[in-house]
């Protein structure tokens, strides 16, 4: 049996994984470990400092929250396109 696991995100733009959403966090996908893992990563903007991190594109570098907002609901859109068995983009 595979793993299931969403990624959600922050208000900061950090996106993470996890069986579960953590207070305060917005979930983005969810389905079969690898594959979510596969399709936000390359869908993601890296970290500019570590190279590693994954953030929403638009979300560090909104200048406010409802900015923000709407670059989550872009990038969910955006992830949608890649729904599938074993991902589905949440709020989609």
């Amino acid at each position: 049996m595979k793993k299931t696991i969403t990624a959600y995100c922050f208000a900061s733009g950090h996106i993470d994984f996890g069986v579960s959403v953590p207070e305060g966090a917005i979930a983005l996908a969810v389905g079969e470990e690898k594959i979510v893992r596969d399709i936000v990563t390359v869908s993601a903007r890296l970290s500019r400092l570590d190279n590693e991190t994954i953030f929403v594109p638009g979300v560090p570098e909104a200048e406010n929250q409802r900015e923000g907002i709407t670059a989550v609901a872009r990038f969910i859109q955006w992830l949608a396109k890649s729904n599938q068995p074993g991902f589905r983009a949440l709020g989609a």
